[in-house]
């Protein structure tokens, strides 16, 4: 003879479920958090920072996916990096400091950030995008970063935001920026010979030739007292980048040592 089961019995036995994995998500939305070091005011901006679309068009339900959040990270993180190396780096020009937010910024090192914080394991996703990767996929992780930055801007303000953003990436920027193919190499070369002899190089133009529409400059580049490299170029900045990187290729290959 069979157990009867009654439909009140079901109905308390999804309820129970349904209460145990509230819990269970709340509990990780507890350890995201003391990851992050952020204390939400607003958890369903948390929630909904983690939920992608695969997870809403699977459950069914009338929640919502975290692109708006991302796009507003998005901007958050921009101003947040922009600021930072416009103060940080008071000597670069505009091109430099872009080449390198534009590197901070990048797919790449947003996703390895997420990755470091295991943060693909927090995601509410989908069962099929679960099992196609999505968990490790960097555009997925670095999406979920930037709804995370968007959610912190709304629920606890700019100033945490930076916080966070540059506990995040500080060190990144610190790295990307000591990467020679990224920057200028007048102030690569600059900061090389302001740290062994406090003083800048110099910079003078010995020959300039062609007409007024089409003309160029010979520059000549001095460190110390002794001459080092020339650089040909359009114009006077060209012609001393072309100089600066004619030395920096003879201190990397030791034909010089300065």
């Amino acid at each position: 003879m069979g157990v009867e089961v009654k439909e009140e019995d079901i109905v308390e036995n999804n309820k129970n479920f349904s209460k145990r994995k509230k819990k269970k998500r709340y509990r990780q939305l507890q350890i995201l958090q003391q990851k992050l070091k952020v204390k939400f005011k607003d958890k369903s901006l948390l929630y909904r920072a983690l939920t992608h679309r695969s997870y809403v068009n699977e459950v069914g339900k009338s929640l919502k996916y975290n692109e708006r959040l991302e796009y507003l990270g998005d901007s958050v993180l921009a101003l947040v990096v922009n600021e930072y190396l416009f103060k940080r780096y008071s000597s670069y020009f505009e091109g430099e400091l872009a080449k390198i937010k534009s590197a901070v910024v990048s797919e790449d090192t947003l996703a390895k950030v997420a990755d470091d914080l295991k943060l693909g394991s927090f995601i509410f996703m989908g069962k099929g995008e679960e099992q196609n990767g999505g968990r490790e996929r960097p555009s997925i992780l670095a999406n979920t970063l930037e709804a995370l930055m968007g959610a912190i801007y709304l629920d606890l303000g700019l100033k945490a935001s930076k916080r966070f953003v540059l506990s995040l990436l500080k060190s990144d920027i610190e790295r990307i920026n000591d990467l020679t193919y990224l920057r200028d190499p007048k102030t690569t070369l600059q900061e090389h010979v302001q740290k062994k002899y406090k003083e800048r190089p110099e910079y003078k133009v010995i020959k300039e030739s062609g007409p007024d529409h089409n003309k160029f400059f010979t520059v000549k580049l001095i460190i110390h007292g002794n001459d080092i490299s020339t650089g040909i170029g359009s114009s006077k900045r060209k012609a001393e980048m072309d100089a600066a990187k004619e030395a920096l290729e003879k201190i990397e290959a030791r034909v010089i040592v300065i």
